[in-house]
């Protein structure tokens, strides 16, 4: 099964605006984000936030662990003490439709004007589903399928709903207007582009994180690493962004290890502004495969999204090992190791935190790989945009092949 081109290119522009042919280079500022707190007290900052932007009635969302084992959510809902309509933990990995459609019903009744988003990527992603179901009228899945990225859909620019967030994990998708909730019914992803889905002020807390655990810390941050790689390495770069995210990557790849052997003073306020550089500016730029084979193989395979992040990005860099490239060279150098194969740098990294490097470590038996195949072709951004082109059936399984064992 095969997408024809025009068709992935149509779907291309909806997800990068900037992308057509011809087109002068830009730096894409996410829509709707107007500033960035580092270094933040969310219990001092989110009600100040609220206060500055005039809101009267914030909704909080937040992950159920976050919730439900620290006190990290009732002391921002203290902090906004009547204004608060609502609270709900009621997010699930992934976010599932039926949960979201569920949100929405609340958001309205509640006669919400905020929300506010506290936990990791299915969170942050959750409170735009929300922003978009409420704005475009949603009541239904089928309204949702009808909002897919490749129905080209006349969507409203300015949503009746914004977020604040506070990310809690490092996979940079507090910075990104769009997302994958999974359809009930079906068992796969769909994916949303929500015009001005970032939050209106990105709160970035230290002593937030300290509270996620030290695995789902470091996968999400190989994630990031991932998507700043991507960001480097595009078809169509960016001068601006291959800088921010250079940055990010010699950030990412300092401190994970940092993390993953007891340092998290250090190394948690360095991975909060490696998500800062590398994802503002990860929308200017198309990504390539191991950015969008994530979102095939995971919920192909049902696995976490990070794990296969972790495979992904090693099979990509191997792929590109005989590509010739600087700036293959420039990451490898970012990561403190010019002159090394980015491949081995990678796997190192992964091995030393204890991580998988291969597909039968996160339990695909890799002769069956070729049942997600005919989903990575017909997935409108798999084969559309990678420096050594990946075009083909036969194409997919040789860099799956790669980190088969």
């Amino acid at each position: 099964m095969t997408v024809p081109a025009d068709e992935k290119v149509r779907a291309l522009r909806n997800y990068f605006p900037a992308e057509e042919e011809g087109a002068a280079q830009r730096f894409y500022f996410p829509g709707g984000a107007e500033e960035v707190l580092f270094g933040a007290d969310t219990r001092r900052d989110v009600a100040a936030l609220c206060e500055k932007f005039g809101y009267q009635r914030p909704f909080v969302f937040s992950s159920r662990t976050l919730n439900r084992t620290t006190d990290v959510v009732d002391r921002i809902t203290e902090s906004l003490g009547a204004k608060l309509v609502g609270r709900s933990d009621r997010v699930g990995e992934h976010a599932p439709l039926s949960n979201v459609i569920a949100a929405i019903s609340e958001v309205r009744e509640a006669d919400a004007d905020v929300l506010v988003c506290i936990g990791g990527g299915s969170v942050m992603d959750f409170g735009k589903f929300v922003q978009l179901g409420v704005t475009e009228g949603v009541r239904t899945r089928d309204d949702f399928r009808a909002l897919r990225v490749d129905q080209e859909p006349n969507l409203n620019q300015r949503p009746e709903l914004r977020q604040i967030t506070i990310p809690t994990t490092f996979s940079l998708s507090e910075w990104t207007p769009a997302g994958t909730p999974v359809d009930d019914e079906t068992g796969k992803k769909i994916t949303l582009r929500i015009p001005d889905g970032v939050g209106r002020a990105l709160v970035y807390d230290p002593e937030v994180v300290r509270h996620t655990p030290v695995r789902l810390a470091l996968v999400t941050a190989i994630r990031g690493l991932d998507h700043s790689i991507n960001t480097v390495c595009s078809t169509a770069p960016n001068e601006l962004c291959t800088v921010l995210a250079l940055q990010a990557i010699t950030h990412f790849h300092t401190a994970i290890p940092l993390l993953a052997h007891g340092k998290a003073d250090i190394a948690l306020p360095m991975l909060q502004r490696a998500s800062w550089l590398g994802g503002v500016c990860q929308m200017s730029v198309p990504h390539g495969f191991s950015h969008f084979m994530v979102h095939v193989l995971a919920p192909w395979a049902h696995i976490g999204h990070s794990e296969t992040a972790c495979v992904m990005m090693l099979a990509q860099a191997r792929w590109l090992r005989e590509h010739d490239d600087p700036r293959l060279a420039d990451v490898a150098a970012a990561m403190g190791r010019p002159g090394d194969s980015l491949d081995e740098i990678l796997y190192d990294l992964l091995r030393e935190i204890g991580m998988p490097t291969s597909l039968r470590e996160i339990g695909i038996d890799p002769a069956e790989i070729h049942g997600v195949v005919p989903l990575a072709l017909a997935h409108p951004y798999v084969t559309l945009h990678n420096l050594r082109p990946i075009t083909t059936a036969d194409d997919i399984l040789a860099v799956l092949a790669t980190v088969a064992e």
